[in-house]
């Protein structure tokens, strides 16, 4: 498959669905992760969608070693935008439950 795309999600559900969605649409690879320590091993990506809160903390560090790496992210949360610090505050960000055509537009605009 083509570009690899990191999920960072710790609701198994939501994550398996949202992989199959890139999948079934994208030429990409998806990755999940459901812990900041997991993303932290897989952030050599083409892309990542990250939920803000996770089982071991908040997604900041992954979206900061993403961002220095260049690569882009958008943040998948149910929490409120307030919550991410001013560094990346310009980054992305839709509120969950997102509908399947955002998240995939997401995708291509920086694929």
């Amino acid at each position: 498959m083509g570009r690899r795309i990191l999920i960072v999600e710790d609701d198994a559900f939501v994550a398996d669905h949202l992989a199959a969605l890139l999948e079934d649409n994208l030429d990409c690879s998806p990755i999940v992760a459901a812990s900041v320590r997991d993303a932290l091993a897989f952030v050599d990506v083409d892309f990542g969608f990250l939920d803000i809160t996770v089982t071991d903390g908040q997604t900041f560090s992954v979206a900061q070693r993403l961002r220095e790496r260049g690569v882009p992210f958008v943040f998948v949360s149910a929490s409120d935008r307030s919550r991410i610090p001013a560094e990346l505050a310009e980054a992305p960000f839709l509120r969950k439950p997102v509908a399947a055509p955002a998240l995939l537009a997401a995708a291509r605009q920086h694929l």
